[in-house]
């Protein structure tokens, strides 16, 4: 790269291509130029990559090449996106910083997907987020323009970076497996009805099972769950709640969240609680939320962050203090 202008050594331009097709056909610029009514700089301008290939000259170089026009217009559009890539790769070379700020857990658990020779790259990063650009991930998580009912910031929880790829782990686990569409009935409704069978299982699943090994927040493999999780997630799909585990970071420790994706209500837990009551706990506190506030905002257990309310969130304990007493958890 020489300022603006990029150098490059394996990827040949449409003219140049076209160059060496004319040198076979025993033509030259001065020819070619002739034989499409153009003048001889305009045709110099497109062997040496410094005009485009439009439609128009795509069907002029099919009748005097015989190679068809929809050729020279893909091998354009490739050069063109090369172009491109490589233009935004420079941009993005300068902004490594931002990608130290997220955790490096996300790469021991392969939340980012690199190709060989990519691992400097901001790319995969970018396209785990979903978004075009450091500037644009700013934008979106910390101006107050995550989208939910409506918008808030995570410009003031103590990691954004942390509690954001954390959030996003959940949505790209939601987009893989999607909900299927509900009776129509609400979900406050069926919630009700499914209460005492959620509390019950709640009642028969106090007590994580033993492990020999002890999981961290470095384990690499994949969310871990167990049968209970697993369990949970079913009985809460059949009424048309999504539960996800997500394991979160030591520098945002967050242990549940509630929102709606998608026209879905989804609970977000953490995947590693150390006790089980806290989890249940968690989890009731969060489904507290869907039976009583809808689709209006977002709620994070465990950090901080702006548009909680405290009377909804004084309602969601008490509603969670109910369930945990009615599934026999001494409070």
């Amino acid at each position: 790269m020489n300022g603006s202008k990029i150098e490059l050594w394996h990827v040949p331009s449409p003219g140049s291509e076209l160059a060496e097709k004319l040198e076979e056909m025993g033509l030259d610029a001065n020819d070619l130029a002739a034989r499409m009514g153009y003048t001889p700089k305009a045709v110099n301008d497109i062997l040496q990559g410094n005009s485009r290939i439009t439609p128009d000259v795509a069907i002029m170089l099919e009748m005097i090449t015989e190679i068809p026009a929809i050729y020279w217009l893909r091998r354009q559009m490739s050069f063109d996106e090369f172009l491109s890539r490589e233009r935004i790769k420079a941009s993005l070379s300068d902004q490594s910083l931002w990608k130290k700020s997220f955790p490096s857990e996300i790469n021991v658990r392969d939340w980012v997907q690199y190709n060989k020779g990519d691992e400097k790259s901001l790319m995969p990063l970018l396209k785990f987020f979903a978004v075009a650009s450091p500037k644009a991930w700013d934008s979106y998580y910390k101006d107050a323009k995550l989208k939910v009912a409506f918008r808030i910031s995570l410009a003031d929880v103590k990691d954004p970076y942390a509690t954001s790829a954390w959030i996003r782990r959940g949505e790209i686990l939601a987009d893989r497996d999607p909900m299927e569409k509900q009776e129509q009935i609400s979900v406050r409704k069926r919630l009700k009805a499914a209460l005492p069978e959620i509390v019950a299982f709640a009642a028969a699943n106090k007590v994580r099972p033993k492990s020999k090994k002890r999981i961290t927040y470095w384990t690499p493999e994949a969310e871990v769950v167990d049968d209970c999780m697993t369990g949970l997630q079913a009985l809460c799909r059949k009424i048309g709640i999504r539960v996800l585990f997500v394991q979160n970071f030591k520098s945002s420790p967050v242990h549940g969240m509630y929102r709606w994706y998608k026209n879905v209500p989804l609970i977000q837990l953490h995947d590693r609680f150390e006790k089980r009551a806290t989890m249940w706990f968690t989890f009731f506190h969060e489904l507290a939320h869907v039976m009583y506030h809808g689709k209006k905002g977002i709620c994070l257990q465990n950090i901080e962050i702006t548009h909680n309310f405290p009377e909804k969130e004084d309602k969601a304990n008490c509603f969670a203090q109910k369930c945990m007493v009615d599934a026999g958890f001494k409070m």
